[in-house]
């Protein structure tokens, strides 16, 4: 399955919203990886589209959301 080339991932408290773009690179179990311009936030999406895993040095805040940008 095709992915989006960029997804937004959406923090909650405090709000922010950062820009994920995809490396090319494969993550674990075939998921593909994306990441920030500064590298610290890392996102893995399965073939289905669903985020797997959100790793970060930074403080995200609850919820979280992540959603394709068009």
């Amino acid at each position: 399955m095709k992915h989006a080339r960029h997804y937004r991932l959406i923090a909650g408290d405090p709000h922010r919203e950062i820009l994920l773009t995809a490396t090319g690179a494969m993550g674990s179990q075939g998921t593909e990886v994306y990441v920030d311009d500064s590298g610290v936030v890392r996102a893995e999406v399965d073939g289905h589209g669903d985020v797997r895993t959100v790793t970060s040095t930074l403080f995200l805040g609850r919820p979280l959301r992540i959603e394709p940008v068009a």
